[in-house]
């Protein structure tokens, strides 16, 4: 059974024919213009001294360091060396295990306020028909543009009455400022 299309404009090749495939256009090579040249000299310099040079410096020290602990720790020249080797294993060991316990307290605090949320929605009597309407997600967003917006009323109502005696303090030290200068005889435009 022959399946090749028997069109003779065809691209795919009947039986023993020959392939008729399109010319292949050429297009035109890019090439960048000088500006881009310059950022990318400009993009390759900065790489080099601010990424490359600390990145290299800092792996090149710490690898170094860490020869030097193994070099102690097979030949020890001294008793008190072993605990120098123990305590710099406890510190690397603390500074590889925050990172660990900082996710897995998020992720704890994370669990225990969702269920903490979950058990609250369950016990509000008039908001399941709203939480089946708009999910609980967005009501918890509410409610929090609720606090933050009465936080908001609070800062508006509490920042007038820590201005005025500022502003009060302020201008009575430039009344006294201005009074002291005309009794020792200076005006105000001898000081500028």
């Amino acid at each position: 059974m022959n399946s090749a299309p028997n069109d003779p404009q065809s691209y795919y090749p009947a039986s023993g024919g020959v392939e008729r495939w399109p010319p292949v256009e050429q297009a035109d090579p890019f090439v960048p213009t000088a500006v881009q040249l310059q950022r990318a000299q400009a993009l390759k310099r900065f790489n080099r001294l601010a990424v490359y040079l600390p990145l290299g410096l800092i792996t090149t020290a710490a690898f170094g360091f860490f020869i030097y602990l193994l070099i102690i720790a097979i030949w020890p020249p001294q008793a008190d060396t072993r605990l120098f080797l123990s305590g710099v294993a406890d510190i690397i060991f603390i500074l590889f295990m925050l990172p660990v316990a900082f996710i897995f307290g998020l992720l704890l605090v994370g669990i225990f306020g969702g269920l903490i949320y979950w058990r609250k929605s369950r016990k509000s009597e008039g908001e399941p028909s709203l939480q089946n309407k708009y999910g609980r997600f967005r009501l918890l967003l509410w409610k929090l543009d609720q606090k933050l917006s009465g936080l908001y009323r609070q800062i508006d109502q509490l920042m007038p009455k820590l201005v005025t005696p500022v502003i009060k303090f302020n201008a009575t030290m430039t009344y006294i400022n201005t009074r002291l200068a005309r009794l020792s005889g200076r005006s105000h435009t001898d000081r500028q």
